[in-house]
């Protein structure tokens, strides 16, 4: 059996995610992978890599807003659609999907097995949420962004049969460390002048900022900047008193694997961030709309109570896996009897 793993490159919980998942397929069948998104700085992976296409990006303001005036303008929606045209996934038996637009919509009109293996996926099947919900074109705009007729979700918090609790990177279950004192920062969209500019309002306590757009380690009075790293940034995660973050999936899950306290930024209108940041809030989190000067005595209440939320829960790689190839091979199997019935 051969699989095609189709990955999102805009951030590193994608990437991350299907490291994992991949370690697993490769023991069972074979796996190809394409990217599509920026250029990432943990993009190494064994498996081969059949194309990267540019695919299509959002961008942000510096004050982390996603600009959707750019997001139009700035992406190559010409080249995204000759891209889809030419994608041929006529040898793969299965396409898995992690929010990758190019092989989604390829699979989605011509009619080739393809289902997603998303967080976003289980956003868009929460109708509760999605009911309530006044931005209607952003949820318009998820949902086709990377179309599949079946999938599978990764949530917060366990839902029905189809959606599983994170996936936690292996090395951070395994690894034991002494915490230290300082704080971890992680708000990929902010600048380093805003973060500089408020955290060293906390002159009494250690921060670690790590940033995309940092090129170079320095180190400011308190606060010590890091370019984006995954060792470095796993470790400094460990050993960290508490985390500050934007509300990607994945580093949400892993700081409650960890049990470390929280507080955390969603990207502002940005959809998925809301929707997380939404559920840290309902298992009581301290949530910021936005990091600024202004915010400074939510952020000094949640330094002085630090509490984990006690939420410590993943799903082990294996049973999703499992769970993907049974359901191919029964779904497999009907059509071919199916098929040989007529």
């Amino acid at each position: 059996m051969k699989i095609l793993f189709a990955i999102q490159t805009t951030g590193n919980g994608h990437i991350t995610r299907a490291k994992e998942i991949i370690s697993i397929l490769n023991k069972r069948v074979e796996v190809d992978v394409v990217f599509s998104g920026p250029k990432n700085k943990i993009l190494n992976i064994d498996n081969k890599v059949i194309n990267h296409y540019k695919g299509l990006t959002l961008f942000y303001s510096k004050k982390g807003q996603i600009n959707w005036i750019q997001t139009f303008f700035k992406n190559n929606f010409i080249r995204a659609i000759i891209d889809i045209i030419q994608c041929n996934t006529n040898a793969y038996d299965l396409i898995i999907n992690d929010f990758e637009p190019i092989t989604a919509w390829s699979c989605y009109l011509k009619n080739r097995r393809c289902v997603a293996l998303s967080n976003q996926y289980a956003m868009l099947s929460d109708k509760k949420f999605s009911n309530s919900t006044k931005n209607k074109f952003t949820l318009l705009f998820l949902k086709y962004f990377a179309p599949t007729k079946k999938g599978y979700g990764f949530h917060l918090i366990k839902r029905k049969k189809n959606i599983f609790q994170p996936i936690v990177r292996r090395e951070l279950m395994k690894t034991k460390v002494a915490v230290k004192d300082y704080y971890l920062v992680y708000l990929p969209n902010y600048s380093i002048e805003k973060l500089t500019q408020v955290f060293s309002h906390f002159e009494s306590y250690n921060w670690v900022i790590f940033s995309p757009l940092v090129e170079n380690s320095s180190a400011l009075n308190n606060i010590r900047l890091e370019e984006i790293n995954e060792k470095k940034f796993n470790k400094t995660l460990l050993s960290s008193k508490g985390v500050i973050c934007s509300s990607g999936f994945s580093t949400l899950s892993e700081v409650l694997y960890l049990n470390k306290p929280l507080l955390t930024i969603p990207i502002t209108y940005h959809f998925e961030q809301i929707y997380n940041a939404s559920i840290i809030k309902q298992l009581g989190g301290t949530v910021l709309n936005e990091l600024n000067l202004k915010n400074t005595k939510t952020v000094q209440n949640w330094l002085d109570n630090l509490t984990p939320l006690g939420v410590s829960n993943s799903t082990d790689s294996n049973e999703i896996v499992d769970r993907v190839l049974i359901d191919f091979i029964k779904s497999f199997t009907l059509e071919k009897i199916l098929t040989d019935s007529i």
